[in-house]
């Protein structure tokens, strides 16, 4: 009798995964695909490889239009040799013209298609997505745009981001969703901020450097570039740094009235280069420059948290600390509150390397 059971439970295993099985080279495994308003309609392009020879790889495009979103894919599908496969999907691109009208058709049949990986990323382009991934397409480079996201992430500019967090922040009470911000610069595509979002819709972007405090803010990570503008003397220049380690600490009082925040900002830097008529020797001219990034950022960070205010988004997540420290949280309320936010901004910069030599 037992052995029958195990049979048959074998049987239906083997049954199921035979069902699922697709040959590489019998479907077309779409790897982007842009959303764009066109007139009255939706646009959708999508980017699949094909491999030619061992190694080298054929990127291809194949475009479409449909007054509804969910028409995109099955009239892609119409174009196709091969029936198409969006299990490897790795980047979901919004033209900014779609983005503004709302994306959460979209949204909600990512959240409910099980085939898609909670790792995809998810981007906007400042004009079409159309030009973005055909600027990608010309590389011929396997996941080019989604990589570059990644690699952004690891060691540049962006906050932790992927389609799992996005969905976390969309449907959040107490934080509003961000996504990297494309624009075309030397017929290359290029990450130039972040874009932000407000029930849905795209609301305005910001620029690398912000999103660089944003990074510091929510994350508390490693890695990332900053430059600072400097006068002194009459002259100008820049400082660069590498933020090495950043940590954020926030204080909530005031609960039940409006919030004061305060944000204490930790950041453990390496200066990379200076304007060569500022003296960086001596650990005077090092507390020196420790008190003008001080200055910078106090002064930076509240700004962007303004601006924030006047946009009405909360990417930062300060209605997720006010609501952990309220018995009597209300997300109407807090809305209301938001644009009077109180915040106090202390920095703390540690130069602890000096990459211009000493």
């Amino acid at each position: 009798m037992n052995s029958r059971f195990l049979f048959a439970i074998s049987f239906i295993v083997f049954l199921t995964g035979c069902e699922n099985e697709r040959t590489i080279d019998q479907v077309q495994i779409i790897e982007s695909i842009g959303y764009d308003r066109h007139e009255d309609e939706i646009k959708g392009t999508a980017i699949y490889p094909t491999f030619t020879e061992k190694g080298q790889t054929k990127l291809n495009i194949l475009t479409t239009k449909s007054a509804s979103y969910d028409d995109i894919l099955p009239r892609l599908n119409t174009k196709s040799a091969y029936p198409i496969e969006i299990g490897q999907l790795r980047l979901l691109l919004f033209g900014k013209k779609f983005a503004k009208q709302g994306i959460d058709p979209v949204i909600e049949s990512l959240k409910r298609d099980p085939v898609v990986g909670s790792r995809m990323q998810l981007a906007i382009a400042e004009h079409t997505a159309e030009n973005i991934l055909i600027s990608g397409k010309k590389t011929n480079l396997p996941f080019h745009l989604s990589d570059k996201i990644n690699q952004n992430i690891q060691n540049g500019n962006l906050p932790k981001m992927n389609l799992h967090l996005f969905l976390e922040n969309f449907y959040s009470e107490g934080r509003d969703p961000y996504l990297p911000y494309f624009t075309i610069e030397e017929r290359k595509a290029h990450i130039n901020g972040l874009a932000l979002f407000k029930n849905g819709k795209y609301i305005n972007h910001i620029n690398l450097n912000q999103s660089f405090i944003v990074k510091m803010l929510i994350d508390g990570a490693q890695n990332g570039r900053y430059h600072i503008k400097i006068n002194q003397n009459k002259k100008e220049g820049f400082i660069s740094l590498e933020n090495l380690d950043a940590k954020a600490h926030y204080t909530i009082s005031q609960t039940d009235q409006v919030p004061n925040i305060s944000i204490d900002l930790t950041m453990n830097t390496q200066i990379k280069d200076v304007p060569p008529w500022l003296n960086v020797t001596g650990n005077k001219n090092i507390l020196k420059m420790e008190n003008i990034t001080n200055e910078h950022f106090n002064e930076e960070v509240q700004q962007l948290i303004s601006l924030f205010q006047e946009y009405q988004v909360d990417p930062i997540g300060f209605g997720d600390m006010v609501r952990a420290k309220s018995r009597n949280w209300d997300y109407g309320r807090f809305q209301d509150m938001y644009p009077h936010l109180k915040t106090t901004v202390n920095t703390k910069v540690n130069i602890i390397q000096m990459g211009v030599g000493e």
